[in-house]
């Protein structure tokens, strides 16, 4: 299997937590098993924690409220799959996810009070991404 990272559990996490709206506990409950075994692969230890602590947000992310539906989400969303996609060298994602998480927080500034916080939010993974690209390589500084 492929190197397992945290936005590869991220990915599931926002997968499952659309498709299993109508899923029993038991259901809901094997998926949470799953995903923390997953997790556990992680190398990065504090990305494996706060993995952990993602997969346990599932059964509430599957009763949580839905996800915005201003032109504003859609657009974070849309830059935030962009920046997770790249396949630039270090340097340029994390100046491609240092652009991103600037536009993102005009976006949410921009959107309907109640999406606000959920936009905004979307930054904590482009974040750790910088983060992680910095300490893969330190001579690209802070």
């Amino acid at each position: 299997m492929d190197q397992v990272d945290y936005d590869t559990v991220d990915t599931q996490v926002r997968a499952l937590a659309d498709s299993l709206g109508e899923a029993d506990e038991a259901t809901v409950a094997a998926e949470v098993s799953r995903l923390k075994a997953l997790a556990e692969k992680i190398a990065d230890e504090d990305d494996r924690r706060m993995a952990v602590i993602r997969v346990e947000k599932l059964p509430e992310l599957i009763s949580g409220p839905q996800p915005g539906t201003s032109p504003q989400y859609w657009r974070a969303a849309s830059l935030v799959t962009q920046v997770i996609n790249d396949k630039g060298t270090p340097a340029e994602q994390i100046e491609h996810a240092e652009r991103a998480v600037s536009e993102i927080g005009t976006l949410a500034r921009s959107a309907p009070e109640r999406e606000f916080r959920t936009i905004l939010r979307m930054n904590s993974t482009l974040k750790r991404l910088i983060e992680r690209r910095r300490r893969e390589n330190p001579d690209l500084g802070s």
